[in-house]
């Protein structure tokens, strides 16, 4: 018999649905968290020893990395948090420390990360390290609420797989960061999760909530409208008679007009252009004020901005656009290989990150920033997935590879040499 390298990572145990607090639960959970800060060391580790590189704060120029030296919470603010403050990290900073500004670009940013981070804050905490629990505890809690979506069709150890698929994909890194995604994605897979469960006015609140993470949270309502049609036979005289359930999906728009209507009552930045569709979306659903951190952006068919990437990767390649399309070349294969397990509401919202991703064109200079990560929003790939890699050989090299392109591109982001 072929013996399993993941073995020791995967669960016996009873489901995560008991509503009691039982031993398999206590134990899934502790795995989890394992997993969770056993890769948070390794990243934080690897961040500060590429810091020592390219330092950016006074803090890491003039506090050595070894050995530990006092005052010793400075030393480990520059070992564990500073490494980690780079590009977006800042206009999160600045929103935590002063709140949204028209001048400074930080109008683009979705609310909720910066939102909930600044009353941690008021405690006597750093932003940075504000920003970092919040998004860390959100990871934490992701990890628990995709094991539990993924053993609504999977087998445990087929759950825990998917869950150590997402950790190790290579943009997954960013789930360590002061950044959104781990907030969003744990928004979108209890949306998924409650919409499976029949309970669409929670999914709905998830949906909501995602959206005020990252605009990407909107394409909630596509699995979540093909759940409720599911429920109802795909009978359109039984989906009327649950109407009620139906108004679920106003929730996600809901979570978009509160930004909408904040950022035009509270910082006057909802100015509509009507010149162009371009213009209405940046003016409107962005902010006109997103050029100030991205000076051309537009959304294009995806395969003209994917013409346009090529078409400079032949010309003038750089190293930037190199690492965006391979990591993207990685993350499609994983699409195409777990599409065949996928269920219809995932490959739906799949689809839909998936084409707006390939679609946001970032510039001449930088035609796909942000890609990978981007990308890694379609998390029901690795649910789909992870049946897939039936072989244990199989689980451990796609793991591994994933880890060595993260570790890759955590020191490209914090070098400043790639845009996350």
């Amino acid at each position: 018999m072929r013996n399993d390298p993941l073995k020791h990572l995967q669960l016996d145990q009873p489901d995560l649905s008991l509503p009691r607090v039982g031993l398999g639960l206590r134990a899934a959970l502790w795995q989890l968290a394992g997993i969770w800060f056993g890769l948070r060391l390794l990243m934080s580790l690897w961040a500060a020893l590429v810091s020592v590189l390219h330092p950016l704060a006074d803090a890491e120029r003039q506090i050595a990395l070894w050995p530990p030296s006092a005052p010793l919470g400075g030393w480990l603010e520059r070992v564990l948090l500073l490494p980690w403050a780079r590009w977006d990290a800042g206009a999160y900073i600045s929103i935590v420390q002063q709140g949204y500004r028209t001048d400074d670009g930080t109008a683009q940013f979705h609310p909720l990360l910066a939102w909930l981070a600044t009353p941690v804050a008021w405690l006597g905490l750093s932003p940075l390290l504000a920003l970092m629990i919040v998004a860390g505890l959100a990871g934490l809690a992701l990890l628990a609420a995709l094991e539990r979506l993924a053993r609504l069709d999977l087998a445990p150890d087929e759950a825990r797989l998917a869950v150590l698929l997402l950790c190790s994909a290579p943009a997954a890194f960013i789930l360590w960061a002061p950044y959104t995604e781990s907030l969003c994605l744990l928004w979108s897979v209890l949306c998924l999760l409650w919409a499976r469960q029949g309970r669409w006015w929670l999914a709905g609140l998830a949906g909501g909530l995602a959206v005020l993470t990252r605009q990407q949270g909107i394409f909630l309502l596509l699995p979540l409208a093909w759940e409720l049609w599911e429920a109802a036979g795909r009978d359109w005289r039984r989906a009327l008679a649950r109407w009620r359930d139906w108004l679920a999906l106003a929730l996600p728009p809901a979570g978009l007009l509160i930004w909408l209507t904040y950022r035009a009552v509270a910082l006057g930045d909802l100015r509509a252009n009507y010149s162009d569709p371009q213009a209405l979306i940046f003016s409107v659903l962005i902010s006109p004020s997103s050029s100030k951190v991205v000076p051309i952006q537009a959304f294009l068919w995806p395969w003209q901005s994917l013409g346009l990437a090529l078409s400079m990767l032949a010309r003038a390649p750089s190293a930037d656009l190199v690492i965006d399309l391979a990591a993207a070349a990685w993350f499609m294969a994983l699409v195409l290989l777990a599409w065949p397990q996928l269920r219809a509401s995932y490959r739906i919202y799949t689809a839909a990150i998936v084409l707006v991703s390939f679609a946001y064109y970032t510039g001449p200079i930088y035609p796909y920033m942000g890609l990978p990560r981007h990308l890694l929003l379609a998390f029901p790939v690795f649910v789909g997935l992870a049946p897939r890699l039936r072989r244990g050989s199989a689980r451990l090299i796609t793991v591994a590879l994933g880890l060595v392109g993260g570790l890759f591109l955590l020191m490209q982001y914090v070098m400043t040499s790639w845009v996350p």
